[in-house]
């Protein structure tokens, strides 16, 4: 079955003064009162339903975080006591759903980006279920093209297209 998990951690020290420790960047309502973390959730519609959405942000963010995204239930919440960076959320994440769905596929989004337009994300989403789903072996990215080097993102060896 498919799943997705929104991201929603980070200091958002990019986004001072704006975002604080108890404001955080993920909640800030950015678009037409619309928060990065409910833009978020909005892009898995169609693709992901609601009941298998899952979060993973700061404890300390649990009751704002079920506030913004009301379809969302405490226990699809995953709770970081603090925050140890994208690895560990997304290793939080698949033993949570290996232990609940062993044929789990998910998809990992972040809280903090615009994308757009979201109708194409959700057909290239839907798109790289289907290759997971046909090859559970396979690793689906997404990815823009860089304009300068920025080591703090990583590096990844670009195959060919798959359209």
């Amino acid at each position: 079955m498919r799943y997705a998990m929104i991201m929603a951690g980070g200091a958002g020290t990019r986004l001072w003064p704006m975002s604080r420790k108890d404001r955080p960047k993920q909640l800030l309502p950015f678009l037409n009162g619309r928060s990065l973390i409910q833009l978020a959730e909005e892009r898995l519609e169609g693709v992901v339903p609601p009941e298998r959405r899952l979060v993973c942000a700061a404890e300390r963010y649990r009751e704002a975080i079920l506030h913004a995204i009301p379809a969302l239930s405490a226990d699809r919440y995953l709770g970081e006591p603090m925050g140890r960076d994208t690895v560990n959320a997304v290793g939080l994440c698949a033993a949570v759903l290996r232990a609940h769905d062993p044929g789990a596929v998910f998809a990992v989004l972040t809280a903090d980006h615009l994308i757009e337009p979201q109708e194409e994300f959700a057909r290239r989403l839907d798109l790289a279920f289907r290759l997971v789903e046909a090859d559970p072996t396979r690793l689906c990215t997404f990815s823009i093209t860089p304009t300068f080097p920025a080591t703090g993102y990583g590096y990844v060896e670009r195959g060919d297209t798959i359209a």
